[in-house]
């Protein structure tokens, strides 16, 4: 009996996009109530309370290659299944639990369920589409990302005007996606793959996604300094009591900000995918962190900020489906779900290591303007590393094979 592929419709569309809001931030979605927590754990150092937003990224760089490797074997649809609910259910915790380690233990397991909605979703999404239509529906992918940053932390910063429990609230939009997902997904039929050794389709492309993942945590690493150091750096800026003392509500509307501008990147990604190489983009994704990152370091007024968080908004809205469309293209539809359970890693180690890296520089740099320099000379050095990759790709084409060229080269 030959089973007829699933074919999805616009509510799978939809659907699809919801979850994909979760990927980005849903680990940072209460980072405008970072200060407020701050403040009701006096005793816990800056860097403790700043693991509410990290350590569901680490949770997920733990898990998320294995979560991957389940999906292929048992099903995407299941995983993303549960893994919707256990996003409900740990990330609205924070509400009703009153001890910070009690709340560090439920961000962890958000984090699991976090990876299982990575991979499955931007696997689903390389099952389900090919061709442009692919290419578009990455793009459309990190618009959803980049929305789900407006919403989130804009929600973020209403609710924390409440109280800081209060924002956790926004976890349970999980309910609504779950039920959207059990109604308009069915799992991908996959293509009988013949198995014949030596054949390169039958090959994991580890070294390849290896590079396309190290690139991802670097982007992510600069990226994450957003939502852990801006409302930190808008509390100590008067003018951020625009709106009145609550500047966590000014702070998360900064970062929604920024979301749009990745949001709106990622509607126009299916166009610029298809007319330049993959590291002229990448050239250009990091140039925009650096850009931004600088003008934080220089900001003294919100005109200045909401410069740069579009501007670091723009790179992050190109490099995620950039990164996402090179894996589809050199990895074989049976290594999938794995090949989406490492950018799950790459995505979030990333954002762990922002923490991390932030507390070593700032050692050094001693205020939050000088680190915010000091990563954007990094992103600029790292824009220079893809550009010489460029320009060793135009006059070295020889040496590229097929696999190392981007998706829309080999149509």
């Amino acid at each position: 009996m030959i089973t007829e592929p699933f074919k999805p419709t616009k509510w799978t569309f939809l659907f699809l996009m919801l979850a994909a809001m979760m990927i980005l931030m849903g680990g940072a979605a209460v980072a405008p109530a970072l200060p407020l927590i701050s403040q009701a754990f006096p005793d816990a150092s800056e860097a403790t309370v700043s693991l509410i937003i990290t350590l569901p990224a680490l949770a997920i760089a733990l898990t998320g290659f294995f979560i991957g490797a389940l999906s292929d074997r048992i099903g995407k649809i299941p995983v993303l299944a549960a893994s919707v609910a256990i996003f409900t259910i740990a990330g609205s915790s924070g509400f009703y639990l009153s001890s910070l380690p009690a709340l560090l233990v439920g961000r962890f397991i958000l984090g699991i369920g976090i990876a299982g909605i990575i991979c499955t979703t931007s696997a689903l999404i390389v099952c389900y589409y090919d061709g442009i239509s692919r290419a578009r529906v990455l793009g459309y992918q990190a618009a959803a990302m980049g929305t789900g940053v407006l919403i989130l932390e804009t929600s973020g910063g209403l609710l924390a005007g409440i109280s800081w429990h209060a924002s956790f609230l926004i976890y349970l939009i999980g309910v609504v996606i779950l039920a959207g997902i059990l109604a308009t997904m069915k799992e991908p039929v996959l293509p009988k793959l013949s198995r014949v050794m030596g054949t390169p389709d039958e090959t994991f492309p580890a070294f390849l996604l290896f590079l396309a993942y190290t690139t991802l945590f670097l982007g992510n690493l600069l990226f994450f300094l957003l939502p852990t150091k801006l409302p930190y750096l808008i509390t100590n800026m008067d003018a951020a009591r625009i709106l009145g003392e609550n500047t966590a509500l000014t702070a998360g509307i900064f970062l929604g900000i920024s979301g749009c501008s990745s949001a709106l990147m990622g509607l126009l990604y299916g166009r610029i995918a298809w007319r330049f190489h993959r590291f002229t983009i990448l050239t250009l994704t990091f140039n925009f962190f650096g850009i931004g990152l600088c003008c934080l370091g220089f900001a003294t007024s919100l005109a200045t900020v909401g410069f740069a968080v579009i501007f670091i908004g723009i790179g992050e809205g190109i490099l995620m489906p950039t990164i996402l469309n090179w894996i589809a293209a050199i990895t074989p539809q049976q290594f999938i779900g794995k090949a989406m359970g490492g950018f799950s890693v790459g995505l979030n180690l990333g954002q762990f290591a922002s923490t991390i890296a932030v507390v070593a520089v700032i050692a050094i740099a001693a205020t939050l303007s000088t680190m915010f320099l000091a990563f954007g000379c990094i992103a600029f050095v790292l824009a220079l590393t893809y550009l010489f990759a460029q320009i060793k790709e135009k006059y070295y084409p020889a040496r590229a094979s097929q696999n190392i060229l981007p998706l829309e080269a080999q149509k």
